[in-house]
């Protein structure tokens, strides 16, 4: 193996790691238990050279956008989260998802990301490459893989049509993230404190405010009451 070129692919979620490694070795792969989930090798070609391969997964986002630890405290006005530093945390640190990475990236020369192809799956990818680039091989290469299902001719066709991570893509999310956070962090806490505040009898702890559910809730409100039947009133 220290001979030959060692490919390791990442998909987003264990079955399709299996799936892939099972169409590109023709179901000759083995399989074996890394730290966080398996990993089927199997040996082939690559750009025309001789390789192994090593495929495994993450379980969809290995970060989660959080707070400091001093912003975390309810006391502080709300309006203060809109500008409050965030950082990235291990989303479940437990599963040990970034140790798996960096322990297979070890000796790999180059990673090809199988995540889904939507702006969360590139956004993926750049978490993945955090924890795999600097474990790498000196020279080594990322590629991304573009496909629309997994079936043997959609694999195929991506292996032959590597494309780069798009950085842009990856960076919206980390907006939209950030943005979800700060306003449904700030949201909840002033709507929380108000009504309780207002209503002491009120049955709930936490009145959960959705940056995309609320906003929605409130258009379906307005149109209920524009197009509900109005009482006719009484005559006199």
């Amino acid at each position: 193996m220290s001979n030959r070129n060692v490919v390791m692919m990442v998909g987003e979620k264990p079955s399709i790691a299996l799936s892939i490694a099972q169409i590109l070795s023709n179901g000759t792969h083995k399989t074996r238990r890394g730290i966080a989930g398996p990993v089927h090798e199997f040996s082939g070609h690559f750009q025309n050279r001789s390789c192994f391969y090593k495929v495994t997964s993450v379980i969809g986002h290995v970060y989660k956008a959080d707070f400091l630890p001093e912003f975390q405290n309810w006391s502080i006005d709300p309006s203060v989260l809109f500008s409050a530093p965030i950082l990235k945390l291990e989303r479940e640190k437990k599963k040990k998802v970034c140790k798996h990475l960096q322990q297979e990236a070890h000796g790999v020369d180059t990673l090809v990301l199988w995540l889904d192809c939507d702006r969360e799956g590139e956004n993926i990818c750049f978490e993945v490459i955090q924890n795999t680039q600097r474990w790498m091989n000196r020279g080594s290469r990322i590629y991304r893989a573009k496909f629309s299902a997994i079936t043997a001719p959609d694999i195929t066709r991506a292996m032959k049509n590597l494309v780069s991570p798009n950085k842009n893509e990856s960076d919206s999310v980390d907006a939209r993230q950030e943005i979800d956070l700060k306003v449904g962090a700030a949201f909840t806490r002033f709507q929380t404190r108000y009504f309780h505040e207002k209503y002491a009898n009120l049955d709930s702890r936490l009145i959960s405010y959705g940056p995309c559910q609320i906003p929605t809730l409130g258009f379906c409100v307005q149109r209920w009451l524009l197009i509900k039947p109005k009482k006719k009133k009484k005559k006199k």
